[in-house]
Parts: C-alpha cells; sequence; structure tokens
C-alpha cells in the first residue's frame, strides 16, 4: 500500500508540479516553441476597450513598453515585448452594422467565428488567410492574406475602419486613407486594435476543383493567367514529380447545393499518422544523413514516397490523410461546394488529439495554456512531441508575380544539385494582388507567394532536418537573388534581421510607416526589438535560449561547420556562392526519384512490401553499424 502511495505522489510530481511554475514563468512563446519572449509582467487578458486603455496607461506611469497579439500564430519575434505582454482573445464580438454591409467586430474574434457569424447574416468576406484560428486583429496587424487577385487579397484590404488605442493611452478611430495605409499592416508598433470594421459581400458558395497537370504551367505563363483571372487559386509544386496540383476555387450562387468543407494548407492530423509519420521522418531523416551513399539515397526515397503520398491527398482520397474537401469528414468530395468560411479557410484543434483523433499538425496543449513553454523546458513532455510533434516550420515568401518563372527554374537547379524532398505540400504558390498598404509585402506589385513546410525533427536544436542545403539555398536565393519579402510572422528568425528588412522593404513606404510609428506613438511605448530593427536603432532578435546551433532553426545563416546539425557542414552549392547552407559531410547522389515503384500498388504497400527489400540491400552494401 505504501508503495502504491508512493507511486501515487511521483506520477503527480512529474506530471503536475511542473505545470504549476509553467504558469509561475512569465515568458511565453508562439504556437511553436520558439521565439521566447521574456517580458516582466504575467500576461494581461483585457475583455474591453477600457481594460486596454488601463493597461497601457499603466505602461506608460511605470515607463515600461506593451505588446498585444492574438493567437500567436506569428513565429517571430513580432509578439515579443520586454513590458507586458496582452492577449487580445476575449476582446471578441460580432455585430452587423445598421447598412447590412459592414461589420463590426472585436479584434480578439477569431476569423471562423467571423464567417460563420457572417454566414448566419447571409454575408461573408471576398478572401480570407487560409487558417481560420487566428485573430482578427492579428491578421490584419501581419497582412495575413489569401489566394487571390481578382478580389481583395487580404484580411486588411477588406478593412473599413479601426478604433484603436495609441500610444498615449487614447482611445482613436482610424479611418482616414493615409493613416489606414499604415494601420492595415500595422505590425503591432501603432497602437492596440480593439475592434474592426469590415466590408462584406452577399453570401455566396464556392465550388473547388483540384486536379494534376504538369509543372510546365509555371514557366509557361498559364499560371500567371490563371492568377490573374479566376477568383482563387493554389498550386501545389512537386519538383520530384513534375507535376503541380491546382486548386481551382470558383465563387458561385449561394443556392447551389453542398455543404463541404476544406482542409487545405494547414489540415488536421489523425494521431495515428502522427505517431508512424514521427517515427518515419525521424528514420529517414537519420538516413539522409548516413556517410553510407547507398543508405542516404534510401533516406530520400522514404521522403518521396511521403512527397507522393501528400501530393495523392491534395485530390483523392489517401490513406491516413484527412480528407482534402469533405461533407461527411470520412470522404474525398472532389469537385466540392460549400460556404466561404468553410472552404477558403480551414480550422483544426490546437488540443492535443486522443487516439486516432484529429488535431492541428503542431498540436500539443492549446496555446493559451502556454504549453508550447513546457515543450521548451521539460524534455518529459518528449512523450508529447512524439504523438503530436510540431511537424514543421512554416516559410512565406513574397516576390513579384513577373519572377515566378525565373524562381521555378532557379529552383529546378537547386534541386539538380542536392537531394530535395517537399514532404509538406511541396511547394506551393498562392497569389496577392498590388497593395498600397506600407508594410505589405505585396506593396506595389502584383506577388506570387512562395510557401513550403520544413519537417522539423524531435529535437530541432540538434538533429538536422533532411534537404536543409537545398531548403536554406532556395530561401536565401529567394530573398538576395528575387528580393522576396518574408511573411512578417513565418520564416525564420534570420529574415527578419536588420540586414533582411533593409533589403526586403521599399525605402519610401519604410519612411511613411516609421512617421506613422512617430505620430500614434510618440514615446515608444509599444516598441520592442522587432521595432528597433526596423528603425535603424538595433539589432537584438529574441532567439529561443535553447538555440546552440543557430542555423537549423534559421536564426543565422551558417558561417561555422558548428552552426549546423552534428554531422553537417557549413557550405555553399556550385552557382550559390552567396548562399551558406548546412550540408550532410557525405551528400547522396542526386537520384531520380522512381515513381513506377509507387504508383502501380500505392505508397503504403510500396512502404510496407517494397521498402523492406530496399532495406536489406542497402544493409549488404554499407557497413551494417554505420546504417544502424
Amino acid at each position: 500500500m505504501k508503495s502504491l502511495f508512493y507511486f501515487i505522489l511521483s506520477f503527480c510530481g512529474i506530471f503536475f508540479l511542473p505545470l504549476v511554475f509553467a504558469h509561475s514563468n512569465r515568458d511565453y512563446t508562439s504556437y511553436r516553441r520558439y521565439p521566447l519572449c521574456a517580458p516582466s509582467d504575467y500576461m494581461r487578458y483585457p475583455k474591453t476597450t477600457a481594460d486596454v486603455v488601463s493597461i497601457v496607461k499603466e505602461a506608460i506611469a511605470r515607463g515600461v513598453k506593451v505588446k498585444a497579439f492574438g493567437s500567436r500564430h506569428s513565429q517571430t519575434d513580432i509578439i515579443c515585448t520586454e513590458g507586458i505582454p496582452i492577449d487580445m482573445t476575449r476582446l471578441n464580438f460580432c455585430k452587423m452594422n445598421a447598412d447590412r454591409v459592414t461589420a463590426t467586430f472585436g479584434a480578439g474574434t477569431l476569423l471562423s467565428d467571423a464567417g460563420e457569424f457572417l454566414r448566419r447574416n447571409r454575408r461573408a468576406l471576398r478572401s480570407t488567410p487560409a487558417y481560420g484560428g487566428i485573430t482578427l486583429g492579428g491578421a490584419i496587424g501581419t497582412g495575413a492574406h489569401g489566394s487571390t487577385i481578382k478580389y481583395n487579397s487580404t484580411i486588411s484590404s477588406q478593412v473599413v475602419k479601426l478604433t484603436v488605442v495609441d500610444g498615449l493611452g487614447n482611445v482613436a478611430e482610424i479611418s482616414d486613407p493615409a493613416d489606414l495605409r499604415a494601420f492595415k499592416v500595422n505590425l503591432g508598433l501603432l497602437g492596440i486594435i480593439v475592434d474592426v470594421t469590415l466590408y462584406t459581400a452577399p453570401l455566396y458558395k464556392v465550388h473547388a476543383h483540384n486536379y494534376v497537370t504538369s509543372d510546365v504551367v509555371l514557366t509557361n505563363g498559364m499560371a500567371v493567367k490563371w492568377a490573374q483571372s479566376t477568383d482563387q487559386i493554389t498550386i501545389y509544386w512537386f519538383p520530384e514529380f513534375n507535376d503541380v496540383v491546382v486548386a481551382n476555387l470558383t465563387f458561385i450562387p449561394v443556392e447551389s447545393r453542398g455543404n463541404a468543407r476544406s482542409n487545405a494548407i494547414v489540415p488536421s492530423t489523425y494521431d495515428n499518422f502522427n505517431l508512424i509519420g514521427t517515427r518515419l521522418g525521424e528514420t529517414a531523416a537519420d538516413l539522409t544523413s548516413n556517410e553510407c551513399a547507398a543508405a542516404s539515397t534510401l533516406g530520400y526515397t522514404i521522403l518521396h514516397v511521403m512527397e507522393f503520398l501528400l501530393a495523392s491527398s491534395l485530390w483523392t482520397q489517401t490513406m491516413s490523410y484527412v480528407p482534402i474537401y469533405t461533407e461527411d469528414g470520412v470522404y474525398v468530395q472532389n469537385q466540392a461546394i460549400g460556404f466561404p468560411q468553410s472552404m477558403l479557410s480551414t480550422t483544426c484543434s490546437e488540443d492535443s488529439n486522443r487516439f486516432l483523433g484529429e488535431a492541428c499538425p503542431w498540436a500539443h496543449g492549446h496555446i493559451n495554456a502556454n504549453m508550447t513553454l513546457l515543450d521548451s523546458k521539460y524534455r518529459y513532455l518528449d512523450f508529447i512531441k512524439f504523438t503530436n510533434p510540431t511537424f514543421s516550420c512554416e516559410f512565406r515568401f513574397s516576390l513579384a508575380l513577373s519572377d515566378l518563372e525565373l524562381f521555378v527554374k532557379a529552383v529546378k537547379d537547386i534541386v539538380k544539385k542536392t537531394p530535395s524532398a517537399f514532404t509538406i505540400n511541396g511547394l506551393h504558390f498562392r497569389f496577392s494582388g498590388k497593395s498600397d498598404n506600407y508594410m505589405s509585402t505585396s506593396y506595389g506589385r502584383n506577388s506570387v507567394n512562395v510557401e513550403f513546410y520544413h519537417w522539423k525533427r524531435v529535437d530541432p536544436y540538434n538533429d538536422a532536418s533532411a534537404s536543409l542545403a537545398g531548403y536554406q539555398t532556395i530561401l536565401q536565393t529567394l530573398a538576395r537573388r528575387f528580393k522576396g519579402r518574408s511573411h512578417w510572422g513565418k520564416s525564420g528568425l534570420i529574415y527578419h534581421g536588420r540586414e533582411m528588412l533593409d533589403s526586403k522593404l521599399d525605402p519610401k513606404a519604410r519612411r511613411n510607416f516609421v512617421d506613422a510609428m512617430k505620430k500614434f506613438d510618440p514615446n515608444q511605448i509599444f516598441l520592442n526589438n522587432f521595432g528597433r530593427r526596423l528603425l535603424k536603432i538595433g539589432s537584438k532578435i529574441d532567439i529561443d535560449p535553447l538555440t546552440t546551433r543557430c542555423a537549423l532553426l534559421d536564426n543565422c545563416f551558417c558561417s561555422l561547420d558548428t552552426d549546423c546539425g552534428k554531422g553537417q557542414i557549413c557550405t555553399t552549392l556550385p552557382g550559390y556562392d552567396d548562399c551558406y547552407v548546412c550540408q550532410a559531410k557525405h551528400v547522396a547522389p542526386v537520384t531520380k526519384f522512381n515513381i513506377n515503384q509507387v504508383a502501380p500498388f500505392g505508397a503504403i504497400d510500396f512502404l510496407l512490401r517494397i521498402a523492406p527489400f530496399m532495406v536489406t540491400s542497402v544493409m549488404t552494401e554499407c557497413n551494417s553499424k554505420k546504417v544502424i
């Protein structure tokens, strides 16, 4: 009996005491484990405009800084402060205005909730970001976008007016066009948005059709033509297969039959997929860095099979993948029809999924519970990361639409020089129309938003992801050669450093935005390290203090081998002398993946039936100990 008592006591100590300590810690993170923000105060949760005014005036009186944010879906230090952090998610409400055309929402209202409210009132937004779990205030602050040139590309472009608390603690209505050009992508540096009024459209439905075609459409002008003429379009590119999956979404009358929902871009995943996928990904990544070429090639073969599985799931029924479009949650419906709030953006649970349950790919406890912080500080939670891994780091760059063809040719060149696999959504392209908002990534030009996910390891601080040399060369080529503008809340922190900001920002737009900072926040109450870099008065970045190999998390461009993972060197690829990247010491030769090995029987059959024979062959060819 005594032994049982001590066991129960130990169990409670292991699993519950760290939660108590974690919640006494002021530090916070994004929805991932980084960056780490270290404020002076505990997080505040205002429910009214008066609460926000009170917090700002307290900060002024004490001489400390303030930072407001929503769902913390920005993985850069744009969310950080050394003063008082403010979580705006409790300031949420929805109201149709008397004109029945505009609607006003609390800044902490989730995009998904706003969309459902509008549907009930027979209205809708013309374009939304792909993930519905972000707040409207955060979406406006970062310029979050959908994928259309024909209509409004962003939530910001649908803003009529804003109510804000400025740096003096005053409540102000922002409706002047010049002021709105600064506030529509405000980066949290001008004031705290408390409510937003949006222009809405009559309710409609969305017809979605995904199909596979040759990637020649990316270089012959066809993709650009589609982007300019369709209601909404996303193109998923898989360079290894010379294919793209086109997701064509057309706006149709609301009377059309259908009630489907989308799982595109940020789909839920099943618990069994997380469990198997994590182990398979870890094994493949280990193999790709093996000094035996045959083992390394096997690792990339496994990754390309996973890539093939993902590509298939974007248009047809695929085992272990949540349906891309569905009405019953079980079977893929392609073509599909549904309401815009369900078809243009998806939602997923940020709580940990249970056995065979569904959750966001990154889910490991709800973000508002600060569980991301626990992942950083308490290694005993490795079992959570095993079943609910933070699968990836998202990279998103905007470049001129006219540069799409040249960029695609550059990627084709890069993947010929180093093995590369894009196992989560491939390289995908979304499109944005020209904007006059100063900090918009589409300022002054129609743009293509290039995105891909970088599969992180269970130990992202020491173990290198596969394809890192290819990924990093692509990213640095985007930033340097194509003057790509990183999304403010995405990509590695180095892409928001002083050098990159100087490269990406239009000088005139930057001056106008800085003038707005001086006007609405003359005492710099909202300033943080991110803002100091923007003002050219600082260079500090709020990186995760657990970082030891800075290039693995894209907190730096490598200059030493020790910046990279174990068994890697810092080097450049031929023809890319300005791109210093992390590459395995023993690089596998680039071999074309034989899709015919998979196609007749399917990827699952390949992994279960054919791959074991490949492993046997590798064990014979390589030194067994080296392979293990």
